[in-house]
């Protein structure tokens, strides 16, 4: 997706978007669901089918976005109107930690999604881009995951999102996110959003 789209194909990304959702579509038709994972760019092409809004309705007992950001408007819109009553839950993460952060229980419904870290082997920090130092809570910065477990050892791994700094849980180890986006610019490369 990413290639196409940097190289202006986005016609054929457009297809294979399209594509993906009719693969979706076949597993609503023909299988039951509990749990629907996707992305929230695949998650707005299949709420345009109203045959897949129903499906979703009918047989999803929970959505889980995650891979790319959602803004308050559109998880809103979701849970009030598109998938009214269907719990809708996001996770944040990174292949290059081999984990994710699950969002926060307890904010309200319109709040911000605040993703906790599987602390102390995963953890956050935010920080200045340009000096590497922690912004202070509230203020926004590049994530910094870390991974440290008997498994991996992947310290200090800058990612290409921006995000709120957060107050970790009582007891936890780092910092928690908030209002994830990604960078405009990541190792002096535009950054492309796809599906995921």
């Amino acid at each position: 997706m990413k290639k196409l789209i940097a190289s202006g194909r986005a016609d054929l990304a457009d297809d294979y978007a399209e594509h993906l959702v009719d693969q979706a579509a076949f597993v609503l038709r023909t299988q039951d669901i509990g749990v629907m994972t996707i992305t929230p760019p695949l998650l707005e092409r299949l709420a345009r089918r109203d045959e897949l809004v129903d499906l979703v309705n009918e047989k999803v007992r929970a959505i889980r976005w995650g891979g790319t950001q959602m803004d308050a408007d559109s998880r809103h819109l979701y849970r009030t109107e598109i998938f009214p009553g269907i719990p809708l839950y996001g996770h944040y993460g990174s292949t290059m930690i081999l984990g994710i952060a699950g969002q926060r229980f307890g904010p309200g419904d319109d709040d911000p999604c605040v993703f906790d870290t599987f602390s102390p082997y995963v953890t956050f920090s935010v920080v200045d881009p340009a000096t590497g130092e922690p912004v202070a809570h509230g203020q926004r910065g590049q994530v910094v995951m870390n991974h440290v477990s008997k498994g991996l050892l992947l310290p200090n791994n800058p990612e290409r999102d921006l995000a709120t700094r957060v107050e970790s849980p009582a007891g936890g180890v780092g910092d928690s996110v908030a209002d994830i986006a990604p960078m405009a610019r990541f190792d002096d490369e535009t950054v492309i959003e796809g599906v995921y």
